[in-house]
């Protein structure tokens, strides 16, 4: 309920704004140059000091993890929308997102979100830039960050692909290049602001593995004028061989839909080779390819299918899923999808609701205890549980605590 009044009040405030400067939203273009990324860019919108400063004082009355934040507010920040080249299934193609970037002169730190479960082409971030949760991501570019928000594949400008949920192989490219189109996008003359070489990521739920899987990319790889400071991550579906058989032990399970998409999703781009009815119910298994059409909300996919994880799934699959050899694809693709600790050098953050149902906190737990397998302590990679927070309720909490967080190491980096 608290998260629901804040948006109410959030909304009304965002409104007003928004149509203060819905008029102003031509093309920006600059000096002709040749991108290895960036394909266009859009402005989307301005914020002003003065409302990011109310709209984080609002917040603040709600969440203490908000307390304090109004005033690290200490510039304008101008929205854009970016679309820039990327690859998928081994191919070419253009994909899309948001950089929010302080509306003056200075060299800034990034911070790249990335977001989480969404199955409308509609609500995704350069869709729907004007959301509560985008609105609040993008004004912390009036703190001095630049911030990143891609869209992922199937989403934005590749809305004719389906969205590789939780796909290592398919995600990556299209959060490295993000960065490296924004690299491009904030060298153009007209672009006030600058980077500086830090990189913050953060990410919810699958953004949360996502955060997770560009981190150890980025560790093991590089990324050219990036400096990585530190990673966040909240209610991720770390281990997915351990998601799956704590969702096939259940009696319900409130959150079908999540299950098919990644189900659906994997059988799509060839990550597994058994069919849908050797996974689901008949009568669910010929729905679901139809369900995740772009349109359809996860709550009215959720309708369509069962709590019931005795009727959802076949009952070969709930015994046989660990150890049955028809399920060794299936398996294989769990472990190839899934993250493993390595011997991080940034220091990395965990956050988890207790009370989170959709993706258990287990998750959170068994990757911290992996990480401490390999030496890592508390200073390296730390757990933080939200007590009594739910998947959804941890939301907010987890991003004020995690920005606060960077805030302070850029308070140190800077004396």
């Amino acid at each position: 309920m608290k998260l629901q009044n804040t948006f109410l009040i959030l909304s009304l405030l965002l409104s007003l704004f928004i149509v203060s400067c819905s008029n102003n939203d031509d093309p920006i273009t600059d000096e002709p140059q040749q991108f290895n990324y960036l394909e266009s860019e859009k402005f989307v919108s301005t914020i002003s000091q003065g409302m990011a400063q109310v709209s984080f004082t609002v917040l603040a009355s709600q969440f203490d993890e908000a307390a304090g934040l109004a005033n690290e507010v200490s510039n304008d920040a101008s929205v854009f929308k970016l679309v820039y080249t990327s690859t998928f299934q081994g191919e070419e193609i253009g994909v899309s997102g948001l950089v929010a970037l302080p509306d003056q002169s200075g060299n800034f730190p990034v911070i790249s979100f990335q977001n989480g479960t969404n199955v409308e082409h509609s609500r995704a971030p350069s869709a729907d830039p004007n959301s509560n949760l985008f609105r609040i991501l993008e004004s912390v570019a009036t703190m001095g960050f630049i911030v990143v928000i891609p869209d992922y594949p199937g989403f934005g400008e590749s809305e004719q692909v389906l969205h590789p949920y939780l796909e290592r192989g398919n995600t990556l490219p299209s959060l490295l290049d993000m960065l490296k189109a924004t690299r491009e996008f904030v060298g153009q003359s007209h672009i006030k602001a600058s980077l500086n070489d830090e990189l913050f990521l953060m990410g919810y739920s699958q953004g949360g593995w996502s955060t997770l899987q560009l981190q150890k990319a980025i560790e093991e790889d590089g990324l050219e004028s990036y400096q990585l400071k530190a990673s966040s991550s909240g209610a991720g579906p770390y281990n997915l061989s351990l998601i799956n058989s704590n969702i096939v032990a259940l009696d319900t399970y409130p959150m079908p839909y999540f299950l098919a998409y990644l189900m659906h999703a994997y059988q799509q781009h060839e990550q597994f080779s058994n069919a849908l009815n050797e996974i689901f119910a008949d009568e669910y298994a010929a729905k679901i390819p139809d369900l995740f059409d772009g349109v359809t909300s996860g709550a009215s996919i959720n309708d369509e299918l069962t709590t019931t994880v005795a009727d959802l799934l076949q009952p070969t699959y709930r015994s046989g899923y660990e150890s049955n050899d028809d399920f060794a694809s299936i398996r294989q693709a769990f472990s190839r999808n899934s993250i493993t600790a390595w011997e991080t050098s940034i220091p990395t953050r965990l956050y988890h609701g207790t009370s989170d149902l959709f993706v258990p906190p287990v998750a959170s737990e068994k990757l911290k205890t992996d990480f401490e397998e390999l030496g890592l302590t508390d200073d390296d990679v730390r757990l933080i549980l939200m007590p009594d927070a739910d998947h959804q309720s941890g939301i907010l909490p987890f991003g004020f605590a995690s920005l606060n967080w960077f805030l302070s190491i850029r308070e140190s980096s800077q004396n």
